[in-house]
This record gives structure tokens, sequence and C-alpha cells, in this order.
């Protein structure tokens, strides 16, 4: 049973050195599972939109910190620097549908990419979309674009003030007309085409509240669409009445014989598969039980391809063959000791990428399984790409890594050679920047990988800046990628390292499964060890440990500053997911019990009460410097988390560290925010490091 008391408001007492604003704390108490549990700042969980007094506070913590920024004298420089290290082209990879060509690129400092098309990869020049006119100050941003498999029509989606919900448009590229047909109730989802472009399926919550931006949202569905109709005249594919924690992600094979539906609980990685062939009137399970990652990687004729971690915890690739009266399973590529990341069937081939301890690998092999050869790869880093369609011979893929810009590679299937066809010009000298992979050994005996990205003459003598990233979560790996951002904060004297803790997939299912559930402390450990690793190995002080995560990454910094405030200098948790007892109350947050447990039953109550962060926030203690981040529209992790939590920590800290709260007005989550507000907001949190690690 839960019960609520609520009784007079007080005011916080204000005894430090930043002036922060009177925030009313009341005396809200949860009766949970037989325990009295506080909640003094609920009143800050009711939307910026909706409530006065949420949107006062908002305003005031902002002028606060915006004052403390300010005043910072490096500030103006830092973002100086940072504009003109942003300012580079980047590309996305090309790839066709038809014999029309597609791209993303940017000139450098464009607040969005553009979408460009042409008649062949070399003839891309062609503005198609331009998202920068989708509004005036950049907060609508192109959520995904789609073409059609003969590139006759593209769908594109666009979404507000970084939201995940997005709205659908469809243009016919032969005539260039922009049809009437607008698709609405859309989250987080793109276009799975027929091979004749008369339609497309796509996962939909047709019972969504549009204007309510903070209650659950879940009872996904599956519809088709056809082209050139009205949403309102969509077909219903699938739905399950009894189970709204579903969602549903279609895929029709490249050749258009299977729908294969991917059917996930909640975030978990498992899944069940329905699917349908071609002599097939209706759909029907081929897995049902939700016991392992199946994703589909292609289908010719009667036979599909899956990548899996079913029985083989680093995954492998298996066919399922239909020409007979039931299916026949079998294993083409069995598990290996690296990493199965990502496979695709092209040109009669299978592509896949592997990770070697956070490090990519990439492997050709026939439709049987067996390897034809490897891909060079240039060094330690992370590829992707290596997809196309079954007539395919040339596939493009990008490699990247702390400080390696993008550059952008062909294949040839048939003869194995690889040539480059872009690389990026970066307006900063990298080559004195050197990457270091060392393996930490953290509370239980394992070896969990931290990567350092320092200047090549830094010296080990405990007194460098260091911002140490970490993420720990959801079945994501956290891999070797390029950041102006990153190379200017070690410009600027600092040191970056990235800990690749339990909880990501960084090594397979059981990566993941050590860090999720009743296994989450093992995700702070980790990270705590790597924290104590650089401060041992004269990298950095306590005073000059800075540490940075977003998300579930928020989660992190926000329990590890809790759980050992005396080890860090600076926190800078970011759109966290801060308050353990209440997440599932609010948006999607439901979904990620399959990661963290439910409050709801006992026993995971008392776990997630042992961590959470605004619960164990402790009045006396002297926190580290702290900037809290959020967005006041994020609709995946609402800004309550933050709020609370920012609170919390003012109310509570006992020396003179700041605890700012920095909100992002028509902000979400981070997808989508152009690049003037992420050139602000590195500038602010670099500004902050300066000052709060006493860097000169």
């Amino acid at each position: 049973m839960i019960y609520c008391i609520v009784t007079v408001i007080a005011l916080a007492p204000l005894a430090h050195s930043v002036p922060y604003p009177e925030t009313p704390r009341g005396n809200v108490v949860d009766t949970l599972h037989g325990i009295e549990v506080a909640d003094p700042y609920r009143w800050l969980e009711e939307d910026v939109r909706e409530s006065d007094e949420v949107r006062a506070w908002v305003t005031a913590e902002n002028e606060v910190t915006r004052a403390y920024l300010d005043a910072i004298p490096t500030l103006p420089s830092i973002k100086e620097k940072l504009t003109a290290a942003w300012n580079y082209e980047k590309q996305g990879l090309p790839f066709h549908r038809g014999s029309r060509w597609f791209q993303s690129r940017n000139t450098g400092l464009q607040n969005h990419s553009v979408i460009y098309t042409g008649d062949s990869v070399s003839t891309i020049t062609s503005v198609l979309l331009d998202p920068n006119t989708f509004s005036l100050d950049g907060t609508q941003a192109l959520s995904m674009y789609s073409p059609s498999p003969d590139g006759n029509f593209l769908v594109w989606g666009i979404a507000d003030a970084g939201s995940d919900w997005s709205t659908w448009y469809t243009k016919n590229l032969s005539t260039g007309e922009t049809l009437t047909e607008i698709m609405s109730d859309i989250k987080n989802d793109s276009p799975s085409w027929l091979p004749d472009e008369s339609g497309y399926y796509y996962s939909r919550y047709p019972d969504a509240n549009s204007e309510d931006h903070i209650s659950t949202a879940d009872g996904s569905q599956l519809w088709f669409h056809q082209v050139g109709t009205d949403q309102s005249e969509d077909m219903l594919v699938w739905k399950d009445a009894e189970r709204p924690d579903r969602f549903y992600d279609a895929s029709v094979t490249k050749d258009g014989h299977w729908l294969v539906i991917s059917v996930n609980e909640g975030t978990s990685s498992n899944n069940a598969l329905l699917v349908k062939g071609p002599k097939e009137d209706a759909l029907h399970w081929l897995l049902e039980d939700f016991d392992a990652k199946v994703t589909l990687i292609g289908g010719i004729g009667d036979k599909l391809w899956f990548k899996t971690d079913r029985d083989a915890p680093n995954g492998k690739i298996i066919a399922v063959d239909f020409s007979a009266d039931s299916p026949k399973w079998s294993v083409v590529i069995p598990e290996q000791k690296n990493i199965l990341r990502s496979a695709d069937i092209v040109g009669g081939k299978i592509t896949c990428t592997w990770l070697e301890d956070a490090s990519s690998k990439a492997t050709v092999h026939n439709l049987l399984g067996a390897k034809l050869y490897e891909v060079k790869m240039p060094g330690i880093g992370t590829a992707s790409g290596f997809s196309g369609t079954n007539k395919d011979t040339v596939v493009y893929w990008s490699f990247a890594s702390y400080n390696r810009p993008p550059s952008i590679y062909s294949l040839s299937l048939q003869d194995e050679e690889t040539a480059l066809f872009w690389e990026s010009d970066v307006p900063i000298d990298l080559s004195s920047i050197v990457v270091k992979r060392e393996f930490i050994t953290s509370t239980d005996g394992a070896k969990v990988p931290l990567f350092i990205v320092a200047d090549k003459d830094t010296v080990l003598d405990g007194t460098n800046p260091v911002l140490q990233y970490g993420y720990g979560g959801f079945d994501i790996a956290i891999l070797p990628h390029f950041s102006a951002s990153r190379a200017t904060w070690i410009e600027m004297g600092g040191v970056y390292a990235v800990a690749c803790i339990r909880g990501g997939s960084e090594y397979g299912r059981a990566w993941h499964e050590g860090g999720m559930l009743d296994n989450k402390q093992q995700c702070f450990d980790d990270f705590i060890a790597c924290s104590e690793w650089l401060i041992e190995n004269k990298w950095t002080h306590q005073s000059k440990l800075a540490i940075q995560g977003g998300s579930n990454g928020g989660l992190l910094v926000g329990a590890c500053m809790t759980q050992r405030p005396e080890l860090y200098g600076a926190c800078l948790p970011a759109v966290g997911v801060l308050d353990m007892l209440r997440f599932p109350l609010f948006t999607v947050g439901w979904a990620w019990t399959s990661d963290y447990g439910d409050p709801q039953e006992q026993d995971m109550f008392n776990y997630l009460l042992g961590y959470s962060p605004y619960h164990n926030v402790k009045k006396g203690t002297c926190f580290p410097a702290t900037m809290v981040t959020t967005g006041d529209t994020d609709d995946r992790v609402v800004p309550a988390h933050s709020f609370k939590f920012g609170a919390e920590l003012q109310y509570a800290q006992s020396c003179d560290n700041p605890v700012l709260i920095r909100i992002e007005t028509r902000a979400g989550h981070g997808a989508g925010k152009p690049t003037h507000l992420r050139i602000e907001e590195a500038a602010d949190i670099y500004a902050f490091l300066w000052q709060s690690l006493g860097m000169n």
C-alpha cells in the first residue's frame, strides 16, 4: 500500500556563497512497503508549461546559474575556442534507393545537417531537405528521414523542442509535390516500406494525449499506411490490449517476401518475433518466449537470417529455412570470443562488425557463414555502416576514434578493396593527442576497460584536470568516437577518461546483466574503481577529478557523488534518472523497469532506495562542485528528476562548493539540439570545470 501525507510547506535556509533561490520544501511523506519516504520537492514534478510556480523556480535557478557562469573570466574564450573547433564539414554515410543517392552534410556551424540527393554517389549535390528552415530558433529538428525502396518518395519526421514525439510528412520525389497526409502519434520510429512503395508499416500510439507531457505513455500498436491516403484510413496490423507495455518494430525483407515484427517488453533487449511469409495470410509467432535478443539481418526467398544471443552471450548468426513444412533452424556463424555488434546481408554476403575490448573489427562472410576476409581497420576506434541492398557490390562504412575524426571508406565486396571516400578536415591539431586503453580491476575482480585521451606530453604528477565519463546501462556500448568538444578540453590542458562499465554491451549479454536490476551497484563500483585508479596512478587528484554522464549516465554520476562525495572535485549529472522510486510514473519511465527493477516490488524497492541519488543526499555533507543540467521539456527523462535532485543538493550542501542547475528552455533529452546550443552548453560546462578544478 502507498500512502501520501502532505503538510505545511517550509522554506529551505540559505547558507552558501551562491545565492540560491528559496525553494519551498514540502512535507510530503509516502509510506512505501511500510517505510516512510520523504519527498519534499514533489511540487517540482509539475510541468513547467502548466505550473506558474515551477516556471518561476526554473527562471530563478537559471538566473543564478547564468550569473555564476558569466562571472567566470574564461567563458568567452572557451566559447570562441569551441566554436572554432566545431567549424568543420561533417558527412553521413552515402546510400541509395533505386537510382537516387542520399547523404546528410553539415558545413560546420549549421544548426542541423542538411539532406542532399543526386543521381550517383559522386554527384550528391542537390538540397533535398534543410531542417534549418523548420524553425527560426533551431528547436524543431529532423527526427528521421526514409526514402522509399526505389527512391520515388521521402518520408521525414519533425520533432519539436527536443521531444521524442514526431510528426511525419511525405514528398513525391519524382514530381516534387509534398503530399497532404500528415502522420502523428509517433515516437522513436521510422517507416518499413513495401518494395512496391505503395505504403509502409509503422508504430503508433493512437490513444496518446499530445497535450499531456508527463504522464506515462504506452499502448504501442502496429499500423499500415498507404501512401496518398489520410492517416485516418490506416489499417491496424497488430495490437495487444492486455500488454500495453509492448513495443513493435516492423521490418520488410529487401526482396519483399517477409514481414518480421520484433516485439519488446519495455526497454528489455530480449524480444519475441512475429512473421508473415509470402504464402501466409496472417502474422504468427516465430518466437514467443522473450528469453533472448533476436534481430533480423536479412531474407532471401524462403530463408531468414538473424543475429541473436540465444545460447550465445557474445552473439551468433542463425538462419531459418521455411521451404519445408516446419521451419529449420541452423547456426551460420557461431559465437566468437569477440562480441558480434551488427550484421547485414548485402550483395549476397554477410557483413559483420565485432567488438574486441570496445574497439571495432569487421568481417565479410558468404551466406553459409564461411569467413571470406577481414576488413583492415585504421586503428583502435569504432567502425559502422557496411549496409546496402541485395544487389550492391560496394558498401560504405565510417571510422572514428577519440583522436581521429570520422572518415568514410568504400569497400568492394568482390575484391576486398577498401578506399578512402571522404575524410574530415578539422581545425584542431590532433597529432599530439594519444589514446591509451587500460584495464581496471573492479571490486569483484573483473577487468573494466578505461580509455584515456590526453596530450602525449601529459606528466603523471597528480595535478591534471581529468573529466571521467560513463554510462553503464540498457545494453548500450560506449565506444571510441570523435568529439571537437573533447579535443578542445584536451587543448585546455584536460584529460578525458571513458569507463566502459557493466550495464553496457561492450562484452555482450553477461556485461549487461552484470550491471542491471540487483547488480546495478556494480556499475557504480566499476566507475569508482576507475576513479580511484586514475588518482592512484597520478593522472589526477580528488580535487582535480570531474565526472560526467547523461540519462542513465546521470544516474551514475548522482549515485557516485552521493556515495563518494570526497572522491570528486566536480560532478556533471545531465538529464539523469535520479528519483529511483518514482521513475515509472512519468512518460516512458515504466519501460526502464527491465533494467532498474520495479519499485512496486518490495525487494527491488529496498535495493533502489539504497542507491537512489535523490534519496541519498545527506544534509551536512560537503558535496563536490556540481552543475545539474536538463531540458525543461524533456519527455523521456522528465526534468523533475534533475529539479528535485538539484534542489535537495542545494538544501543539503554544507560547504561553499556551488550547486548549480542549468535548465535549457524548449529542449528535450538531447536529440535534435541545434549546434549553437550545443556549443553554448559545452562552453558553460568547461568554464564551470575550469573554475571548479582550479585550472589555469
